[in-house]
């Protein structure tokens, strides 16, 4: 995968030898801008199909940067291993800060363009901007329902059971959520 475009997956991984504060403080905004998901391994890189893109941001010191990243390709070769690799945390937090400022979130610029930085950067559908209003009516009831069957006793097994009203079935006047 090219450091350039978007991958369809994006993983973020802090080195198990560093702590909380460098996901919650140093990356904070890049978590916000781009939405990563966070793994504590790579575990889950084996459940992604072998055609899909991957992306995984690594943020790590240079003594476990380089084993991290034979250790993605070992489960993942196709994967584009995206190392931060700072032994202070105040650098790491300000190239990841500088990442999501400037729209890069592998550190060079994209080649296609990037959704709002308001919405997430997800791989789910979003609603469409503009939604009828909650109780929107799509269809129109009719007057009067139809009557319902009488039902007629059945036999099984050789003796008379009777059966339930079926209720007839009709159109409701309109979806349940309110919108289209």
């Amino acid at each position: 995968m090219r450091p350039d475009l978007l991958a369809q997956y994006h993983f973020l991984l802090i080195a198990p030898n560093l702590g909380a504060e460098w996901l919650f403080d140093a990356a904070r905004t890049y978590w916000e801008r781009y939405r990563p998901t966070v793994i504590p391994d790579f575990e889950l890189i084996r459940y992604i199909p072998p055609d899909r893109t991957i992306a995984i941001t690594v943020i790590a010191r240079r003594d476990i940067a380089p084993q991290l990243g034979v250790e993605l390709a070992q489960i993942q070769p196709l994967a584009y291993f995206d190392a931060v690799v700072f032994d202070l945390f105040e650098d790491a937090r300000r190239e990841l800060t500088r990442r999501a400022n400037q729209n890069q979130p592998f550190g060079v610029p994209l080649a296609t363009p990037t959704p709002d930085p308001a919405m997430p950067s997800i791989p789910t559908p979003r609603l469409p901007a503009t939604r009828p209003p909650a109780g929107f009516v799509t269809a129109t009831p009719s007057e009067t329902p139809p009557p319902m069957p009488t039902p007629e006793p059945q036999a099984i097994d050789g003796q008379m059971t009777e059966t339930q009203p079926v209720a007839p079935v009709t159109r409701t006047p309109g979806p349940i959520t309110g919108g289209s």
